[in-house]
């Protein structure tokens, strides 16, 4: 079952409780909507490594069939039916047999980045959900070098993910996402590329990135509850 599932048998439910709750004079307590406090809430602080320190906080990179054993994990997504790049792309693969579809990303970062989309997709409702593009997965755990340079890319330790990239290309200046849902991501330790470059809005990590002149964390420093490592 779904969590969309989930949430339409919880709502039929709510409305039979509500009822029995009015005939029975207040006496049953009322079970509050689903998303309404039944995430745990991310720590009061994140404590994040910035680029020059991932090996120390995270382990060393690597590719090997034993490194991606020891240090990877599959996550879920929140939703069952997500598509790789675009919106036309090919459905990813549930492959835990839970129906929601996952892939593999940091042993370290698997539980945030669960919560973090799960909490995006309660925040925005499923529409705006799939009309921003939260749906389309664009990649996480990938042993390459960042583009154009000669320093390991975030997506090395599996540590960063990309969604909607079709939509958010590298050099858009410009997002599909809203600020209510990269703040979200934020609220669990995801920083966003867009907002520490000012493009490459399709990016988010969980280290503290480069931060570029002139961008919005240039402008209005990292969220309160980032520490650095």
């Amino acid at each position: 079952m779904s969590i969309e599932d989930i949430g339409d048998h919880h709502d039929k439910a709510m409305w039979h409780l509500k009822e029995a709750h009015h005939l029975l004079g207040g006496l049953l307590p009322v079970v509050p909507p689903i998303g309404e406090g039944q995430l745990p809430a991310p720590p009061e602080t994140i404590t994040l490594p910035n680029e020059n320190q991932l090996s120390a906080f995270y382990g060393s990179p690597g590719k090997s069939a034993t490194w991606q054993k020891s240090n990877l994990t599959r996550f879920n997504f929140p939703v069952n039916d997500i598509r790789l790049y675009t919106r036309t792309g090919a459905h990813l693969r549930d492959t835990t047999g839970d129906d929601l579809d996952d892939h593999r990303c940091h042993v370290k970062v698997a539980a945030s980045l669960e919560a973090a989309l799960k909490e995006v997709l309660l925040t925005l409702g499923k529409p705006e959900f799939y009309r921003q593009g939260w749906h389309l997965y664009s990649g996480c755990w990938n042993y390459r070098y960042k583009r154009g340079g000669s320093s390991l890319s975030t997506h090395a330790w599996g540590i960063a993910v990309d969604i909607n990239s079709e939509e958010n290309p590298f050099h858009q200046r410009s997002t599909t996402f809203s600020d209510a849902a990269i703040d979200v991501m934020e609220r669990h330790g995801w920083l966003s590329g867009g907002r520490a470059w000012g493009k490459d809005w399709m990016h988010f990590q969980r280290a503290i990135p480069f931060i570029t002149g002139g961008s919005y964390y240039s402008t209005n420093g990292l969220p309160d509850h980032i520490e650095k490592y």
